[in-house]
């Protein structure tokens, strides 16, 4: 699977700023377990008990491995970053798994969409930053058609 492992851990670590670590570990680790066939040859660990009960300690032990591993340099993490990438899909918010996919204009247009409803929002709320929220939302339109101005 390629993948370019900046973007991935960009996405994944601004998804934990916004959410929380453990908040990402556990949809991380949700989806991991459900597609690993062999939960004994897991590199995470089981964070619910057969009645749906969470396991603090495996949720904490998987977000410590997931994190190390993200920002590891090592042929190892990169290893292991690889094997977690399905998850790691299947857990990522649209609009942050459009930017890892490189699905450039998907991607701006989820931006631009959020950036309008901000403006709207700011408009309607009669707020005091509307010009500036209505520049970054015009800045992300004109953006879509040159998707080249995107880091």
């Amino acid at each position: 699977m390629n993948f370019d492992i900046d973007i991935v851990r960009s996405e994944v670590e601004s998804w934990a700023s916004e959410q929380g670590q453990e908040h990402v570990a556990i949809e991380i680790s949700r989806a991991y377990l459900q597609i690993i066939r062999d939960k004994s040859q897991s590199r995470l660990h089981v964070i619910e008990d057969e009645q749906g009960r969470a396991d603090w300690k495996a949720i904490n032990n998987n977000r410590q491995q997931i994190f190390r591993w993200l920002r590891g340099d090592s042929a190892a993490s990169m290893r292991k970053i690889a094997e977690l990438m399905p998850a790691i899909q299947i857990a990522l918010p649209a609009s942050r798994l459009a930017r890892v996919r490189g699905d450039t204009k998907n991607y701006l247009t989820s931006v631009a969409i959020q950036l309008f409803a901000d403006a709207i929002s700011e408009i309607l709320l009669e707020g005091r930053d509307m010009s500036h929220r209505i520049n970054n939302a015009i800045n992300a339109l004109n953006a879509i058609s040159r998707p080249t101005s995107m880091h």
